[in-house]
């Protein structure tokens, strides 16, 4: 009979090793040492249940289960949660939050077989797993082909909303936005989505500081809960519309003919353009942010040149 599988996230190796011997006969183990390693292999693995530690860096034990429970794909999954600081009011949270069960790490080591019992109540009887499109390389193949069918015609516009629907249909996202940079400060240029984020501009997006960091290092950034990781833009109303997760990626001033010489490699002197907002409710894997982060990359190459031309004809 085929062993279930029990994702363990925790931050603590002595966890890993006690948990191994505890339950490494009964039950097929992985571990992951942090929020997003575990949501890593829970997209490339089945998962029956995730026993998730409440306290760890960076992105609390709460606030993957609350991401998680925000993720159409993944909620199904049974989150059982433990923690060495256990108090009513954090079991009260988790539960509302929708994790199946919530035990302290005494209780877990001092009590196996009722651990395990609670464990084999939880269990789902065929386990989970977030299947990302194997189409990717494709649909990319598909959008560039668009994008650089608009660059004969020069319509900026029309390319920009091209890619976008092409991401939100390939990569479930639920809202993109597109923003120039000038004189260090944003403005929108075009946005789509179901789930728009009402009342902000240039003005509010200046006072974030996702925008000031990713100005600065001119880097692309991902968080699969933007309130507390403090990296999103509008992390409150993002909440309330049920965008969980945000990946922001940067434009560069660098034509297609001169980035491809280079050995498609960003020269670190190139100055921004713009960047772009993608948003959905969802959690985002590594994986996805290194593919969707290197295609738009490359694509702001040919929409760098549209911008020229757009803006250089209104001058």
């Amino acid at each position: 009979m085929k062993q279930q599988t029990i994702l363990v996230i925790d931050d603590e190796k002595s966890t890993h090793v006690l948990l191994k011997a505890m339950l490494g006969k009964d039950f097929k183990l992985m571990f992951a040492e942090n929020a997003q390693r575990g949501i890593d292999l829970i997209a490339e693995h089945s998962i029956n249940l995730v026993l998730l530690d409440i306290q760890m860096p960076q992105l609390s034990g709460i606030e993957l289960l609350e991401s998680i429970m925000t993720d159409t794909a993944l909620r199904s999954i049974p989150v059982m949660v433990m923690t060495g600081k256990a108090t009513e009011e954090l079991e009260i949270k988790a539960k509302e939050l929708g994790a199946v069960d919530f035990v302290s790490k005494e209780f877990v080591f001092s009590n196996k077989d009722e651990f395990i019992l609670r464990l084999e109540a939880n269990l789902l009887e065929e386990g989970k797993q977030f299947h990302m499109s194997t189409r990717y390389k494709q649909d990319f193949k598909m959008i560039i082909k668009k994008i650089m069918t608009e660059s004969i015609h020069g319509d900026f516009f029309s390319a920009c909303r091209k890619l976008a629907v092409g991401l939100m249909n390939s990569f479930d996202i639920d809202y993109i936005s597109f923003w120039k940079i000038q004189s260090s400060k944003p403005s929108l240029i075009l946005s789509i989505g179901d789930r728009q984020p009402e009342n902000f501009g240039p003005n509010e997006l200046m006072s974030e500081r996702a925008f000031r960091d990713l100005a600065r290092t001119k880097r692309p950034y991902m968080t699969n809960n933007p309130r507390s990781e403090k990296k999103g833009v509008f992390a409150d109303t993002s909440k309330e519309l049920g965008l969980s997760s945000e990946i922001g990626i940067p434009l560069f001033k660098i034509d297609k003919e001169t980035f491809t010489t280079n050995g498609m490699v960003i020269p670190g002197e190139t100055p921004l353009f713009g960047f772009v907002i993608l948003k959905r409710n969802r959690v985002f894997t590594t994986k996805e942010y290194k593919l969707l982060s290197r295609f738009v990359i490359q694509t702001g190459t040919i929409l760098w040149g549209l911008y020229q031309k757009l803006y250089s004809n209104k001058a």
